[in-house]
C-alpha cells in the first residue's frame, strides 16, 4: 500500500489548483496568435475555473463548509463546460450553449439540496456528476481525436478518463465506508489517486491541447503551401495557355490582315473600273446601272471593314496609342467615305476653333463613318444630316454630334440601342454592327457615346477625352 503523502488534504488540493491555474495560462501564452482564439479562451477558461474550483475546495475547512461546496461547484462545472465547448468548436460541432447552461445550473442547485438530505448524499451526487462530466471530456476529446486524426486529442481523453475512473473509485470507497461518513476526509489511497489523477489531468490534458493546436497548425502550413504550388502550377499553366492565345490572335489577325488586302484591293480595282467606265460612256442611260454598282461595292467595303474591326481591333483589351489628328482632314476622309448623294446631305458644322486633337484616326473614322451612316439611312429621305465638331472645358474634351431630323428612335429601344446586332429598323439593309462598332470605338479611347431622341429626330454624341498621354 502506498504511503500518505507528506501534506494535509487542504494544501495538495491548493497546489494542483495552483498547477491548474499556471498551466492554462501558460497554454493561452503558447497559443495566442497560433491558434483559433475563441478555442484556446474556452479551453484556457475552463482549465483555470478547474484550478479555481481546487481552491475553493481546499479553503472549505476554514470558511463556511456549504458555500464553500457550492462555490466550488459552480466553477468545477463551469470549467469542465468550457472544455467540452472548446473541444467541440476543434470539431467544427455547433455548441448547444442553452442546454450547457441549463446543466451547469442544475448540477449547482442539486448540490446544496443533496446537502440537505445528507452530507453523504451530497457527496455521492458531487462525484458521480465529476465523473459524468470527465467521461463527457474524455468522449469528446476521443471523438476529436477521431475526426482530426490527431494522437494529441487522444492524450486528452486518457488524462480525463483517468480522472473520471479515481472518481470512480472513490465514488466505491464512499459506498463501502458510508457509515463512517461524515467526517474529515483524511488523506487515503483513494485520495491520493484522486489528487494524482487531477494532477495528470492537468498536465496530460493541457499538453495534448497544445499539441493539437500544434498539429492543426502544421497541417494548415503544409496545406497552405500545397495550395500556393497548386496556384503557382496553375498561374504558369495560364500564363502558357495566355501565350498561346495571344500568338493564335496574332495568327489570326495576320490572317485577316491577308484577307483584307486580298479582298479589299479587287474591290478598288473594281470601283476604278467603274468610275473610269462612267467617265468613258457619257451615256446617261447607262449611269444608274453604273450608280447602283458603285453603291453596291462602296456597301459591300463597309460592311467588310465593320466585320474586319469586330474582328480583330475592338476585341483588344490595350487602349489604342493616340496621336495628335487634323480635324479637317479627319473629316474629308469620313465624307469621302460617304456615297455621293449621301455626302451631299451632310451639313459640317465646326463649333471650336481646335485644329488637332488626340485620337486614333482610324477608330474614329470608323465610328464617324458609321454614325453618319445610320443617321442617313434612318432620316426621312432627302433630309439634311449635320455633322458637328466642338469641344468642351470641364471635362476637356473633343464633342463630335452627328443630328438627323428623322422619326426619333423608339424609347424602349433605347437603353439597347448601342448592343451588338441591335438594329432600329428591318427595312434597312446590316447586321446590327454600326452603334456598337460607334459605342466600342469610343471607348477603347477613354471616351463615350450617347444618344437623346424625340420626335423631331435623334442626336449622338461622342466625346473624346483630351489631356490625356499621346502615343
Amino acid at each position: 500500500m502506498l504511503e500518505p503523502l507528506p501534506l494535509d488534504v487542504a494544501t495538495t488540493w491548493v497546489l494542483v489548483g495552483l498547477v491548474h491555474l499556471a498551466l492554462g495560462m501558460a497554454v493561452w501564452n503558447v497559443l495566442t496568435g497560433r491558434h483559433d482564439r475563441r478555442s484556446t479562451l474556452l479551453w484556457c477558461s475552463g482549465s483555470a475555473m478547474a484550478g479555481v474550483m481546487m481552491l475553493v475546495y481546499a479553503a472549505r475547512s476554514t470558511l463556511p463548509h456549504l458555500p464553500m461546496i457550492v462555490l466550488a461547484n459552480v466553477f468545477g462545472y463551469a470549467g469542465f463546460a468550457l472544455r467540452w465547448s472548446a473541444l467541440r468548436r476543434e470539431r467544427g460541432v455547433p455548441n448547444p450553449w442553452l442546454r450547457v447552461l441549463l446543466l451547469v445550473v442544475v448540477a449547482c442547485i442539486t448540490v446544496p439540496v443533496l446537502d440537505a438530505i445528507d452530507e453523504r448524499v451530497r457527496l455521492l451526487g458531487s462525484l458521480t456528476m465529476n465523473m459524468i462530466a470527465s467521461l463527457a471530456l474524455c468522449h469528446e476529446a476521443h471523438a476529436l481525436g477521431r475526426d482530426r486524426i490527431s494522437r494529441s486529442a487522444g492524450m486528452v481523453s486518457w488524462s480525463y478518463g483517468i480522472v473520471a475512473l479515481a472518481l470512480f473509485a472513490r465514488l466505491v470507497v464512499v459506498f463501502a465506508s458510508w457509515a463512517a461518513l461524515p467526517g474529515a476526509i483524511t488523506m487515503s489511497f483513494d485520495t491520493e489517486l484522486l489528487l494524482l489523477a487531477w494532477m495528470l489531468a492537468s498536465l496530460w490534458g493541457n499538453l495534448g491541447y497544445v499539441g493539437f493546436a500544434i498539429e492543426m497548425t502544421e497541417r494548415r502550413a503544409r496545406l497552405r503551401g500545397a495550395q500556393l504550388a497548386d496556384a503557382t502550377e496553375r498561374r504558369e499553366q495560364a500564363e502558357q495557355q495566355a501565350q498561346a492565345l495571344r500568338a493564335l490572335s496574332d495568327e489570326r489577325h495576320e490572317l485577316l490582315r491577308v484577307i483584307s488586302h486580298e479582298v479589299r484591293q479587287p474591290l478598288h480595282n473594281a470601283q476604278a473600273v467603274l468610275q473610269g467606265a462612267a467617265d468613258a460612256l457619257q451615256d446617261a442611260a447607262a449611269q444608274p446601272g453604273l450608280d447602283r454598282a458603285r453603291a453596291v461595292l462602296r456597301e459591300i467595303t463597309r460592311s467588310l471593314d465593320n466585320t474586319l474591326a469586330v474582328s480583330t481591333r475592338l476585341i483588344e483589351e490595350r487602349a489604342p496609342p493616340l496621336r495628335d489628328t487634323d480635324l479637317e482632314m479627319l473629316i474629308e476622309l469620313v465624307l469621302g467615305d460617304l456615297p455621293a448623294e449621301g455626302r451631299s446631305r451632310v451639313r459640317v458644322r465646326r463649333d471650336s476653333a481646335v485644329r488637332t486633337a488626340a485620337m486614333d484616326v482610324g477608330l474614329m473614322r470608323l465610328a464617324l463613318r458609321n454614325l453618319l451612316s445610320n443617321a442617313l439611312a434612318y432620316a426621312t429621305p432627302g433630309s439634311p444630316v449635320t455633322l458637328s465638331v466642338s469641344d468642351s472645358e470641364e471635362p476637356l474634351a473633343l464633342v463630335f454630334e452627328v443630328a438627323d431630323e428623322g422619326p426619333g428612335i423608339p424609347p424602349g429601344l433605347l437603353p439597347r440601342l448601342f448592343e451588338r446586332g441591335v438594329r432600329g429598323r428591318h427595312d434597312v439593309h446590316g447586321q446590327g454592327l454600326g452603334l456598337f462598332i460607334v459605342r466600342r470605338a469610343l471607348q477603347m479611347q477613354g471616351g463615350t457615346a450617347e444618344v437623346r431622341s424625340g420626335a423631331g429626330g435623334s442626336v449622338f454624341t461622342l466625346t473624346v477625352p483630351q489631356g490625356q498621354e499621346t502615343g
